[in-house]
């Protein structure tokens, strides 16, 4: 019996190290902000950014050619 709950009160430790670390790590994760969750989010804005660029850009060229053609610029 007293085997028995020296390995519980074992596994017991273990169990609460194992999650403190585990806990540890995440909350540092959300902290420091190198969540990969995080990463991937500023990468979708930044190619939400270029393609709203791109697509200005085309708008431009094309005002820049009626400008041209109508003799505006």
């Amino acid at each position: 019996m007293k085997d028995e709950r020296g390995v519980t009160m074992i596994a017991l430790g273990v169990t609460i190290l194992v999650l403190s670390i585990i806990t540890a790590v995440s909350i540092s994760q959300l902290v420091l902000g190198n969540s990969v969750f995080v990463k991937q989010m500023v990468n979708e804005t930044d190619y939400q950014e270029e393609m709203i660029r791109e697509e200005e850009d085309k708008i431009n060229n094309v005002i820049d050619e009626y400008e041209e053609e109508w003799g505006l610029s």
